[in-house]
């Protein structure tokens, strides 16, 4: 009978220690499971603002991919414009060269007349000269007569 109460205080004191034991587990396994999930929540929040994050420079990506489209456009037109004005200023380069050389012609038929006038100007002043001999014999011929 003392064995019996032996053992059974021995299976009493083991009952405690076990359940001390699973108290003490328990209590460290929710403390872990408190910080698991305070890990998981910061996770989570992490995660939150890392979605935020990629959708801002998303929407950034996007803004700039169409501020460039748009800079594209106005490249394109001012080509297209610059393309425009290089033909015309290649017409007005060739108008510029012949009118070069109209005014070359000019310049040179110019000196050609002012040959010719000088030339014409000789003859008539040598004309001049005759007519004024043949005036003077005439005159003197007729008072001679």
């Amino acid at each position: 009978q003392h064995y019996l109460i032996l053992n059974n205080l021995s299976c009493s004191y083991h009952t405690g220690y076990v359940m001390e034991r699973v108290k003490n587990m328990t209590k460290k396994l929710m403390e872990q499971g408190k910080e698991a999930n305070e890990r998981i929540t910061s996770l989570e929040q992490a995660m939150e603002d890392m979605k935020l994050k990629l959708e801002e420079e998303q929407n950034e990506k996007e803004r700039l991919v169409q501020l460039c489209d748009e800079k594209d456009q106005e490249l394109e037109a001012v080509t297209e414009e610059n393309e425009a004005e290089r033909k015309l200023i290649n017409i007005l380069e060739i108008e510029i060269e012949n009118n070069i050389r109209v005014i070359d012609s000019n310049k040179n038929e110019l000196h050609n007349l002012e040959q010719e006038k000088k030339h014409k100007e000789q003859k008539h002043a040598e004309l001049q000269k005759k007519l004024d001999v043949f005036i003077q014999e005439c005159m003197e011929m007729s008072e001679a007569c």
